[in-house]
């Protein structure tokens, strides 16, 4: 039987932990104003399920355009944008003061110096992809995970992280960067629940070499009005390592008013990523630009609305990681193959395209190096759909299954 939980109701606990709040912003933070009831609610307070206080100036805090700032037990400290260029790394630095806890965006749009640099156990949540924004000026990150500590357990849900413009000098939206030469410091769990990012000149996402975040998770990423073109890609994972790394849904509609060339959606040089689903529209180029690491991808949905150039291919793998492509859906454009095999390939499993309303001008698979020595690859379709350029021999080492096997009713 489990003993009976006192330390949430105790109000010498909860006064205590208001007081730790309040001190971390006290006099220190421009712009913070305490909502916190430092003796705890009185005899006959209303309270939530679960014994967790309401104090109803955190919610009319955030109705007047503040950042509000919640841990354990508290009330709230509220940050005013109009009083301090960063209100919400002071909403996160106050939180780190007592071990953590969550920041909440008010309904509008708020203005942040940037970048914003998570701390461990601390979660950035607003009141919808169209309803909170976190405006970054230009010539900076969106969210930076650049400590010298391993940063885990951040959540990032339910707001608009908008860039400085297509035209500026634009930073990554979210950036991670090697701080130090120690794994054992990488980010890791860390939750991106839906989260929209706009009008960035630059990657979205990017793993810079030196740093594996690992066990993260993106359950809806959505990208419109940004410009990767001159960049590695909109998904830039530079780094050779990072495991357990998941993507749910991801959609982007790019545009190409500053570099003039389609943008990459992901370029991955190594990790363990897996994705659900993603959707491109826009000026999107390659979908897959592999050079290591393994990947698992459900359905990856091209329907651009305009090329600046076509790409040599959809999927481009090389490497000798294990890849599987479950559907490659044409559905607009031009492209002279889905797939290519680049020098080094090996352990890829493909699947022949789904729907094709777009053109296909060359082949399904094209095989333009010598693939991986002692390994095996997979094409579920048939030869005809295979080109062999360069004069490179297969040697074997794509297998073409064809109508193998025997049907059963």
């Amino acid at each position: 039987m489990c003993p009976e939980r006192t330390d949430v109701d105790d109000p010498r606990r909860r006064s205590v932990l208001h007081a730790s709040l309040a001190a971390a912003v006290a006099g220190s933070t421009a712009g913070c104003a305490s909502l916190l009831d430092v003796d705890g609610p009185e005899d006959g307070e209303e309270t939530a399920a679960e014994g967790t206080s309401i104090d109803d100036g955190a919610f009319a805090a955030l109705g007047d355009g503040r950042v509000v700032a919640l841990a354990a037990g508290t009330g709230g400290v509220a940050f005013d944008p109009a009083a301090t260029a960063t209100p919400v790394q002071d909403a996160l630095d106050a939180l780190d003061a007592v071990g953590g806890g969550r920041v909440y965006l008010p309904p509008t749009t708020i203005e942040e110096e940037g970048p914003i640099r998570p701390h461990s156990n601390t979660g950035l949540y607003g009141c919808g992809m169209n309803v909170s924004v976190v405006e970054i000026p230009s010539g900076t990150d969106g969210v930076r995970f650049d400590r010298d500590e391993s940063i885990q357990r951040v959540a990032l849900d339910g707001f608009e992280l908008r860039g400085p413009g297509v035209r500026r000098d634009s930073g990554v939206a979210i950036h991670y960067v090697d701080a130090t030469d120690d794994p054992a410091n990488d980010p890791a769990d860390v939750h991106v629940g839906r989260l929209y990012c706009r009008q960035w000149g630059n990657s979205v996402l990017r793993v810079e070499d030196g740093v594996g975040p690992f066990q993260c998770r993106y359950n809806f990423l959505r990208a419109d009005d940004c410009d990767a073109g001159a960049a590695g890609a909109l998904l830039d994972w530079r780094s050779e390592y990072g495991p357990a790394n998941h993507f749910g849904t991801v959609v982007a509609y790019p545009n190409d008013r500053t570099s003039g060339a389609p943008t990459t959606i992901l370029r991955q040089a190594g990790g363990e990523l897996a994705f659900e689903d993603v959707s491109v529209g826009g000026t999107a180029g390659t979908l897959v630009e592999q050079t290591g690491g393994r990947l698992r991808a459900g359905r990856l949905h091209w329907e651009p609305e305009s090329q600046p150039t076509t790409p040599e291919a959809l999927v481009r793998l090389a490497g000798p990681g294990v890849t599987h492509i479950a559907d490659v859906v044409v559905d607009a454009g031009t492209v002279p193959y889905v797939y290519e095999l680049a020098s080094g390939f090996g352990n890829k499993h493909l699947v022949p395209p789904g729907t094709t309303r777009g053109t296909v001008t060359g082949n399904v698979v094209r095989v333009n190096g010598a693939g991986e020595r002692g390994s095996r690859s997979w094409y579920y379709g048939v030869r005809d759909d295979v080109t062999v350029s360069l004069g490179v021999p297969n040697e074997g080492r794509l297998r073409v299954l064809g109508d193998a096997g025997v049907g059963l009713a």
